[in-house]
């Protein structure tokens, strides 16, 4: 019988009771000595007595949430099995819901509950990878259908490292079920996912999405599991939940060992609950033994109510590796700029390339404005003739791709706002919502559904009030709708609207009351204004925009959509900034500033006679900080800037081989040692791979005309061993080794020992990398290692193994049999480098 998790969970909340999960799956089915399965999920159904016997001793260890044998049951990952996720999901949730059911309640007197575990497919998301937002979607979909028809509680979404693939689970749960979620994201040692999200970011994405709980499982140490429960704290308002594994995994006697015992583990996650953690369980290597003694030791234990996640008033919005707050009040993080230049409005360039598809240029103007200050990026792409939804998303898109600046998404047109939403990575801001109860019918609900920031305009049927009274009574009615669907004033940014100084000059000071109105009325909420509509018409527009951008900043001023390459408007935002003790010490604008002059006359004078300050020096900005060096453009994976700087080197007399040996292996070895350093992350890393495939195009072809064999620095061979489905990591390999001119022969997954060995000794191969995420597909790996051992006593030379992936270490590699451990892909690029020479 089912039963209301989220009912559990606010009693244990408001009793101060810590909620205890189960253990790991894949450790006991291991340590059953079962062999005679290809999937896990499979034993669902072959074996269903043995994963009921796990059930049960977890049930008897104490636990109140256990978790189903379905961590790879969904549709991708079981592409190529006998049965279907909706099966496997099926079986798995029916073995858990009838043990829980049939439970002697006497002897097992805690409250139980039955919980899909849902795991990523495996693959990379585009734009990093091949896998549609849809297609990982429609996945997560078949099997939460199937887990709720089951008699699932509740999902635990988790050993994620992908927030986009994420979003798509959470989706699908939620608008296909009434399923509470726990979503888990997995950190590597620099507390950031693989795709670069860090805890800050992953809070404020998470918490958008309406999930129940959240926080970590599976990754490295304690050690780095107590670090991460203090990032946690710092950002969330959600109940926190901790899973890690038993340490890191070694191998004895042929066997995947966690070192880590039930006493030891059982403390660090007591600590982990007096810091403020509600929810607590156990991930790789943890066992019935680590479950009972974590339930023993909390046994009369109350979570610290002061320690625990508490409702922060924080304004926030993030893309999927940068999280920006927007607060200008005192002690805050203080005013936020939003760059105004991609709206089609007055700009007839961006018209132009918006209607031939020009991403460059799109791209270059973010560029511009993101060097140039700008924290959120508007987009409005609306033009007569244009698919609005369409070109909506393939520009956000694009930006993304490029950009960690998170975005305003402008739009009058709510079936164009949802479009975007949807496909958004992170939590964007709405532009926007006003006081007409149709619009907010429109938009509130997709506000609400994406957990969005929005801006909500204070006009209504009736035009906008001429007096300050007549606007917030607006934005208060906005504010009480909003509440209707449980939308935070903290999550609302109210427009108070700049009227133009040549025909309303009275109300420039209504505009400016109003912010300090609506702020003093609506505690938590923000204030946004388009700056410089208050000087159309009028000569030197420049000293208006600025005078009154002061002012609106003294006001309260939260947002500012501006244009950033405005200089004055800048040295207005950055007076502030320091005035008023947000940049400390001033050491911002020391650095801005120093040695620099005041502009010029002259200069002033130039720009005052533009049409439009806000839209103008087209040509200046274009140029501004965008430089068309080959080196350059892969740096900043300039993808489609790269085919035509190639063709302008070799039109200059450069060959291909002073391309490859002066532009592309240098500009490699940056994006290298940036990304090790922390200043790049997987999506930059890839994008800049991608950057260097499109140039290569060119470049082999020159190399064709001139007769000069394309020859690779050396042959690799690279496989997923057998019984693991997981390849993203391989793939990362392939493209980055490919990149720096080796020729790599994919297996693929699941690959066997004798295939392996089979193609390594046909094509006498030098160097060989294996990979395995899973701890259960390690003796796999260790296994693949012997037989090429055993192979090289037949041969002349010998077999250089390098082998990665999530729960490898250098030591656990070495005892394995490998000759070199990759923690990621740039290290295999080292690895090859050191055995060819080259």
């Amino acid at each position: 019988m089912k039963q209301d998790f989220r009912l559990f969970l606010e009693k244990s909340l408001r009793e101060s009771q810590p909620i205890i999960f189960d253990g790991a799956m894949g450790t006991m089915i291991q340590a059953s000595g079962f062999t005679d399965y290809l999937l896990p999920e499979e034993l669902n159904s072959k074996r269903p007595d043995l994963i009921r016997g796990i059930h049960e001793a977890y049930l008897a260890s104490g636990a109140n949430v256990l978790t189903a044998n379905s961590f790879g049951s969904n549709g991708i990952k079981l592409k190529d099995a006998s049965f279907s996720a909706a099966e496997a999901t099926t079986a798995a949730i029916e073995n858990l819901r009838s043990l829980i059911d049939a439970r002697d309640r006497s002897r097992f007197k805690q409250e139980v509950f039955a919980a899909l575990d849902m795991g990523p497919t495996g693959q990379l998301l585009a734009p990093m990878g091949r896998l549609s937002f849809d297609e990982a979607y429609e996945a997560f979909k078949e099997s939460a259908l199937a887990a709720e028809k089951a008699g699932a509680d509740l999902v635990i979404i988790e050993t994620f490292s992908d927030l986009y693939e994420a979003k798509a689970a959470i989706l699908a749960v939620k608008e296909n079920t009434s399923l509470p979620i726990v979503a888990l994201m997995t950190f590597q040692s620099n507390f950031r996912t693989l795709t670069g999200s860090d805890v800050e970011t992953t809070v404020c994405y998470l918490e958008s999405l309406g999930v129940d709980a959240l926080g970590f499982n599976c990754g490295g140490s304690l050690e780095e599991a107590k670090t991460l429960a203090k990032l946690f704290l710092e950002h969330a308002n959600l109940p926190l939940v901790s899973l890690p594994n038993a340490g890191l995994p070694v191998i004895e006697k042929g066997q995947t060992i966690f070192k880590v015992g039930a006493n030891e583990f059982s403390k660090v996650q007591k600590e982990i609950a007096t810091m403020g953690f509600s929810l607590l369980g156990g991930c790789c290597g943890t066992k019935p033994e680590h479950i009972s003694a974590l339930v023993q030791d909390l046994q009369h234990f109350s979570i610290p109510k002061n320690n625990r996640p508490s409702q922060r008033r924080r304004s926030s919005l993030c893309s999927a590796e940068k999280t920006v707050y927007i607060d200008n009040s005192f002690g805050s993080t203080g005013p936020v700029i939003i760059g105004e230049r991609i709206n089609p409005t007055g700009k007839k360039k961006l018209k132009e390339a918006l209607l031939s598809n020009d991403m460059s240029y799109i791209l270059d103007e973010a560029e511009n404005q993101i060097q140039a200050g700008s924290h959120i990026l508007d987009v409005n792409v609306g033009l007569p003739g244009l698919d609005e939804k369409e070109k909506m998303q393939e520009v956000v898109a694009a930006l993304q791709k490029n950009y960690a600046t998170p975005l305003q998404l402008d739009s009058s047109e709510p079936e164009v706002l949802e479009y975007a939403l949807r496909y958004y990575n992170g939590k964007p801001l709405v532009n926007s919502v006003n006081g007409k109860q149709k619009n907010m019918d429109d938009v509130f609900p997709l506000v609400k559904k994406y957990g969005a920031l929005v801006v909500a305009l204070c006009l209504d049927e009736d035009g906008i009030p001429s007096t300050v009274e007549g606007r917030l009574s607006i934005a208060k009615k906005i504010y009480a709708e909003a509440q209707k669907y449980g939308i935070r004033a903290e999550d609302i940014l109210f427009d108070s609207l700049t009227l133009t100084l040549s025909s309303q000059q009275e109300e420039a000071l209504v505009t400016l009351d109003a912010i300090k109105a609506i702020k003093k009325e609506i505690p938590g909420a923000k204030t946004v204004l388009g700056v410089s509509n208050i000087s159309f018409g009028l000569p030197r527009r420049d000293i208006i925009n600025a005078a009154f951008f002061s002012m609106a900043l003294y006001a309260g001023l939260d947002a500012c959509i501006i244009n950033p390459l405005s200089e004055e408007m800048m040295a207005s935002f950055n007076a502030y900034r320091t005035i008023a003790a947000f940049d400390d010490k001033a050491l911002h604008f020391i650095e801005t500033y120093s040695g620099t002059q005041k502009i010029s006359s002259s200069i002033a004078n130039k720009a005052a006679t533009k049409e439009d300050l806000s839209v103008s020096k087209e040509t200046e900005q274009k140029s501004l900080f965008a430089k068309d060096d080959l080196q350059t453009i892969i740096i900043k994976g300039q993808v489609d800037k790269a085919e035509s700087c190639v063709e302008k080197l070799l039109h200059e007399g450069k060959t291909a081989l002073d391309i490859i040996d002066g532009c592309i292996v240098p500009a490699l070895d940056i994006v290298g040692k940036e990304y090790e350093s922390g200043k790049k992350f997987l999506p930059q890393l890839l994008l800049s791979a991608e950057t260097v495939s499109k140039a290569f195009g060119l470049i082999k072809a020159e190399l064709a005309k001139t007769g000069i064999q394309d020859e690779a620095k050396g042959t690799i061979l690279i496989a997923t061993v057998e019984g693991d489905i997981h390849d993203i990591g391989k793939n990362i390999v392939k493209a980055m080794l490919e990149n720096y001119g080796y020729e790599v022969l994919d297996l693929g997954k699941d690959v066997s020992a004798e295939t392996v060995c089979d193609l390594a000794v046909e094509k006498n191969i030098r160097l060989i990398g294996l990979s395995a995420l899973m701890t259960t597909t390690v003796l796999n790996m260790e296994k693949t290692i012997k037989l090429l051992r055993e192979k090289e006593k037949e041969m002349a030379g010998k077999f250089t193994i390098m082998v990665g992936g999530a729960v490898l270490t250098e030591d656990y590699a070495k005892t394995i049999g490998a000759d070199f451990y990759a923690k990621d892909a740039l290290a295999s690029v080292q690895i090859a480098k050191k055995i060819f020479g080259k």
